[in-house]
């Protein structure tokens, strides 16, 4: 599947992170990694409240719609339910929750992928110390997304 950043639109960007802790937007965390839910955890919370971090898709969703978060990061290669099926489900049930895809996968059909779910941003896990803030902040201004780092060679 062939795509490249300007044909669909994407914009780059940087944003700051400028919310204040009073009106922090709301997040939850899926990964099946402990120590990565961890970090996210560590690197958003002066921001961002964490309303749940779970371990699996379907946990992710059932979280998602019980919660109704302002943002969702989701790992692709979860047990249970993909990142893709969980994006997908919560599209379909949650209007508000944008989607923020976490992940190690540096490919374009991944990338396309996540963007035809419905997602918001994708952002390598290599990269979630410079790019995941950023990220966020665009999800939440309803702009598009990708961590810059990645191999976008292929078009």
């Amino acid at each position: 599947m062939e795509w490249s950043r300007k044909a669909i639109g994407l914009r780059f960007n940087r944003m700051r992170h400028t919310r204040t802790t009073s009106d922090r937007p709301t997040v939850v965390l899926a990964d099946d990694h402990a120590g990565i839910l961890q970090h996210i955890s560590q690197l958003l919370t002066p921001g961002y409240n964490i309303l749940a971090s779970v371990s699996d898709g379907q946990m992710a969703v059932d979280s998602v719609l019980r919660l109704g978060p302002d943002i969702a990061i989701l790992d692709i290669a979860m047990p249970r339910l993909d990142g893709f099926g969980a994006a997908r489900e919560v599209r379909q049930s949650s209007s508000r929750t944008r989607i923020v895809f976490l992940t190690f996968y540096d490919d374009d059909d991944y990338i396309a992928a996540a963007l035809e779910c419905g997602a918001h941003a994708y952002v390598l896990k290599s990269f979630m110390q410079s790019d995941l803030i950023p990220a966020i902040e665009h999800a939440l201004a309803g702009q598009i997304f990708v961590s810059a780092h990645l191999n976008l060679s292929r078009r």
